[in-house]
Parts: structure tokens; sequence; C-alpha cells
């Protein structure tokens, strides 16, 4: 479980807009839930809270997540929402960041774990495979072998 703030609703600037969800209630969302909401696009605000619970730099985070910071500033001067694909990276960050946190317990011991090399992925820190579907994949498949004891 995250912090208390970085799971609370945050508001869109345009005034009379309904509340959006944190990146890490999207990620808690079932897929059918979260689909319209990542179509959308989330503020950019979600790529700092994200970057703060994993322990990141927000430049860092954009490396291992394939998005570009400069692009995040310039969505954050204009109060835009990010990129549907973008959106989606983020939600994909926040729910291996939720599943580890199932296992590890804390935030700092997830961003530990995700930044030490795994043998199970190559000598690979599971960090560097979240900017891909399949290294993600490949990393909660490796979470889910460690909460069922199906690592070796």
């Amino acid at each position: 479980m995250v912090g208390k703030n970085a799971c609370q609703m945050s508001n869109i600037a345009d005034s009379g807009a309904m509340p959006v969800p944190s990146v890490f209630d999207v990620a808690a969302m079932s897929a059918i839930d979260a689909v319209p909401i990542i179509r959308a696009g989330l503020p950019a605000s979600a790529y700092t809270v994200l970057s703060k619970v994993l322990g990141l730099t927000e430049a860092q985070l954009g490396n291992k997540l394939g998005i570009s910071p400069r692009t995040i500033s310039h969505q954050r001067h204009l109060r835009a929402r990010l990129s549907s694909e973008s959106t989606q990276k983020l939600v994909r960050g926040a729910r291996i960041q939720q599943l580890g946190r199932k296992i590890f317990r804390t935030d700092m011991a997830v961003s530990q774990w995700l930044a030490s090399p795994a043998q199970a992925l190559g000598g690979q820190a599971p960090i560097d495979l979240l900017d891909t579907d399949v290294g993600a994949q490949e990393v909660v498949a490796l979470l889910n072998g460690i909460a069922y004891g199906n690592v070796m």
C-alpha cells in the first residue's frame, strides 16, 4: 500500500471537472475500469507521484519507462493530460510497485528490489525491463514466483 497522499484523488485544473484518480488508484482498478481513464490520460502530476514512491528522480523514471522527461515537463506546464501511451506506462509501473509492496511490505524495499540485478532476469534489474510490456510481464512473473515460492 502506498502512502495516503499518493492514493488520494487529485483534481484536474479544469473547473467543474470530475476528480481524476491517482496513478495508484488506476493501477488498482480492473482493466475494464482503467481503460477509459488510461485513454483519457492522467495529469502530469501522476509522473511525479510515481517517481517519488519509486525513489527515482523524474529523469530516471522517464529513462526506465521510456517517457521523455521533457514531454512531461511540457504537459505539466500546459496543465494538460499525459498521452494514453505515457499514462499506460505509468500505470504499468504503479501496478508492479503495488505487487512488489504486497511482497516486500515497504516502498523502500520495493525500490531496492527493483534496482537490484536479478538472476532470474538474466542479471538485469527489474526496473530496467519496465519500458516494454514483455519486460514488465517478466517482472510480474518473477514477483509472483517470489510470492508463491516458485523462484529458485
